[in-house]
């Protein structure tokens, strides 16, 4: 009996849940990317004019967030994945949230992940995109424009965001 309560509890609550709009999004699907830079672990700066033409998938994370950890490894051992990050027009910008250039080198190249992160140790990328939660995936088309805007680590949705990107590359 408690597990039938329990499952109709779990049930009731991812109904009451879907659907919804993540109450803690800046940004949503349509909505232009914003002007920021952001340090990257290796000393130079990344701005959104660098992005330009590109399709972009920002990933915001932290190494200490265990979701983002899962994440990470999903992507690293994607097939899809790796051959989207050899496509010249393609960047994967992943930026952790409230590190240093230090801990992230050492926490990525520890896991043998060769990618190389934005630092935010002050939040303001960050905030320009949401208020809390990671890790967050935003993709960006060649316009500029939000097409996708996930948060919350789920091998369906990462599935579905590498589809996004294969087809706004062709």
């Amino acid at each position: 009996m408690k597990r039938l309560f329990a499952l109709f509890a779990l049930l009731f609550s991812v109904l009451l849940v879907w659907g919804q709009e993540d109450p803690y999004a800046r940004l949503h699907e349509g909505d232009r990317l914003p002007d920021f830079e952001v340090a990257m672990a290796d000393g130079t700066t990344l701005r959104t004019a660098d992005l330009e033409g590109k399709v972009v998938w920002i990933c915001l994370w932290a190494s200490w967030c265990p979701s983002c950890r899962k994440e990470f490894r999903w992507l690293h051992q994607n097939e899809e994945f790796a051959a989207l990050s050899q496509q010249s027009d393609f960047v994967f910008l992943p930026i952790a949230r409230e590190e240093n250039s230090a801990t992230v080198t050492t926490w990525l190249r520890k896991k043998g992940y060769d990618i190389l992160s934005g630092v935010d140790p002050d939040r303001k990328v960050y905030e320009l995109f949401a208020e809390q939660e990671i890790p967050r995936n935003i993709i960006v088309g060649r316009d500029g424009a939000i097409i996708s805007h996930s948060c919350a680590y789920s091998r369906k949705a990462l599935g579905e965001l590498i589809n996004q990107v294969k087809e706004t590359l062709n």
